[in-house]
C-alpha cells in the first residue's frame, strides 16, 4: 500500500482518476480530480498502472456522496456517482473535444451536453446466474446483490426486487430485462447447456409480456458468447412496444408527410434487439439529429435496428431505406411502420456493406448512421464512400471509433461541420455523440 497521500489532477477517457505517484501516472476508480488519497499496490491493466482506493484523505471539490451504496462496493454499472452532475457534464465535453480533435482532426462546432435525469433513467438490467442467484457482474471481480438500482426504471426495480429473492434455473446463463414507459417487462435469456427447463419463473417477473432465449448452438461451446447462439421466443408477446415523442419539425414536410406537429411513435423491440437504453433521453436524441439531417430525398437509416432512426425522421424524406444485419429487428421494424402508419419507409436485411452495395442509387441522399461501438468496418466504409451521400449524421457511443471513422471520412471528402454531444449515460464516462458531416 501507498501509505503517503498523493493527488488525483485529471480523469481519463475510462473514467478513472488519474494522478502522478512515485513517478508514475496511476489510475483509481471512484476518485475526482483534487481528491488526496491513499490507494493500494500497484498494478499494471492494459495501458495504465491501476490502484485500489483505500482512503480519501481530502475531497476534491467536485466530490459528492455517491446516491447509491454500492457504489462504493465496486458495482462498476456507474463509475462517476462521486462527481457532481455539473462536473460529469463539463468532463465528458472536455474528453469528447480531446479526442476528437486529438484524434479525428475535428475542427467544426462542438455543442453542448445535452442534459439527462440522473436517475430512473435506465430502462436495461443485465444480470447473470451465480449458482441459482441473478447477481450484478462489476467491472473487474466478484458480484453483487444490491437492494436497489436506482438509475434503473421503477418497472425494472420491481423485477430485480423479484429476481434477487428467487433461485433461477440452471439453464439460465445470463437474463436481460427491458422496461417501457407502460411498466411492462421483456426479457432475453441467454441461455447455456442445461435447456430451458424452470423457465416459466420467467412468466413471474412483475410487468412480464414476453420472454425470447438465446440458445447455444450444437457446435459451440456450452455458455456462448453475446451474439452468438440461435434467437427463439420462448413466451408471450415475441416484442417490447416502446413509445417516443418525435418533435415538430422546422419547415414544411415533403409532399405526403405525416404532419409537422409533435406526435407519438410506437415501435416493436424483439426481446434481443436494440432499442435506446435512456428512456428518458431518446427523444432528446432524435430532435438533435432532426435538426441536423435536413429535409427531401432519400434518407439511408444504417445499422436501423427497430427503426428508431428512420421512422422518426420519414416525415422529412420522400423515401427512407433502413438497412441492418439483424434479422429480428428488420422485421420489428417492418411491423413497427404498420403500427405507426409510416408508408414511405422499406427494410432491407444483411450486412451492411453489400446491401449498401446492391442498393440503387438515388439523386440525393443523406446517411443516419448509428454504428455498434466498434464502428464502421472497412467495408461498409468503402461501400458508404462509393454512394457518397452529401450529408452524414453519424450517431456514436464510443468517441475512439468516431475520431477514427472521422479521419477516414475526411479523406474520403466529407467535412465535420459540428457535433453535439448527448448525455445518455449518466453517472458514467459514456458520451453518446451526433457527429454532421457534408460534402
Amino acid at each position: 500500500m501507498r501509505t503517503h497521500p498523493w493527488t488525483i489532477t485529471t480523469l481519463n477517457e475510462a473514467g478513472f482518476g488519474v494522478g502522478q505517484t512515485g513517478g508514475r501516472f496511476v489510475a483509481v476508480a471512484r476518485t475526482a480530480p483534487g481528491d488526496v488519497v491513499v490507494t493500494g499496490p500497484l498494478a499494471s491493466r492494459e495501458r495504465w498502472t491501476h490502484a485500489a482506493l483505500v482512503q480519501v484523505v481530502k475531497p476534491g471539490p467536485d466530490r459528492v456522496t455517491p446516491p447509491c451504496p454500492a457504489f462504493e462496493r465496486g458495482c462498476g454499472g456507474c463509475q462517476w456517482q462521486h462527481l457532481s452532475y455539473p462536473a460529469q457534464a463539463a468532463w465528458k465535453e472536455k474528453t469528447l473535444a480531446g479526442v476528437l480533435r486529438g484524434r479525428g482532426g475535428f475542427t467544426g462546432k462542438l455543442n453542448a451536453l445535452v442534459l439527462s435525469a440522473t436517475e430512473g433513467y435506465r430502462n436495461k438490467l443485465s444480470l447473470k446466474n451465480e449458482n441459482g442467484r441473478a447477481v450484478f457482474v462489476p467491472e473487474f471481480e466478484g458480484t453483487l446483490s444490491p437492494a436497489e438500482c436506482r438509475v434503473q426504471t421503477a418497472a425494472l426495480q420491481k423485477a430485480w426486487a423479484f429476481l434477487r429473492t428467487q433461485r433461477l434455473p440452471r439453464g439460465v446463463d445470463q437474463i436481460h430485462l427491458r422496461s417501457n414507459e407502460l411498466g411492462q417487462v421483456g426479457v432475453h435469456v441467454f441461455a447455456n447447456r442445461h435447456g430451458t427447463a424452470g423457465f416459466e419463473i420467467l412468466r413471474l417477473i412483475p410487468g412480464f409480456v414476453g420472454a425470447g432465449v438465446t440458445l447455444p448452438t450444437k457446435t459451440g461451446p456450452a455458455v456462448h458468447p453475446i451474439g452468438g447462439g440461435t434467437y427463439q421466443v420462448w413466451g408471450g408477446d415475441a416484442y417490447l412496444r416502446q413509445s417516443v415523442t418525435v418533435a415538430a419539425e422546422n419547415g414544411p414536410s415533403p409532399a405526403g408527410a405525416l404532419g409537422s406537429g409533435p406526435r407519438q411513435l410506437s415501435y416493436l423491440v424483439p426481446h434481443n434487439g436494440f432499442y435506446q437504453t435512456n428512456e428518458t433521453q431518446a427523444s432528446a436524441l432524435l430532435d438533435v439529429v432532426r435538426r441536423e439531417v435536413g429535409q427531401k430525398g432519400r434518407l439511408l437509416d444504417l445499422y436501423c435496428g427497430s427503426g428508431f432512426f428512420a421512422l422518426a425522421l420519414a416525415d422529412l424524406f420522400d423515401e427512407v431505406v433502413g438497412i441492418e444485419v439483424n434479422a429480428h429487428s428488420v422485421e420489428a421494424a417492418r411491423q413497427s411502420a404498420l403500427l405507426s402508419g409510416v408508408k414511405k419507409a422499406q427494410f432491407l436485411v444483411g450486412d451492411l456493406g453489400a446491401v449498401l452495395a446492391q442498393l440503387a442509387p438515388a439523386k440525393d441522399e443523406v446517411a443516419v448512421i448509428d454504428p455498434p461501438r466498434e464502428g464502421l468496418l472497412p467495408q461498409a466504409l468503402a461501400a458508404l464512400t462509393e454512394r457518397a451521400p452529401r450529408r452524414l449524421v453519424y450517431v456514436s457511443c464510443y468517441p475512439v471509433s468516431l475520431a477514427r471513422d472521422l479521419k477516414r471520412l475526411a479523406a474520403a471528402g466529407w467535412k465535420a461541420r459540428s457535433c453535439t454531444p448527448v448525455d445518455m449515460f449518466p453517472h458514467t464516462s459514456h458520451v453518446e455523440a451526433v457527429l454532421t458531416l457534408e460534402r
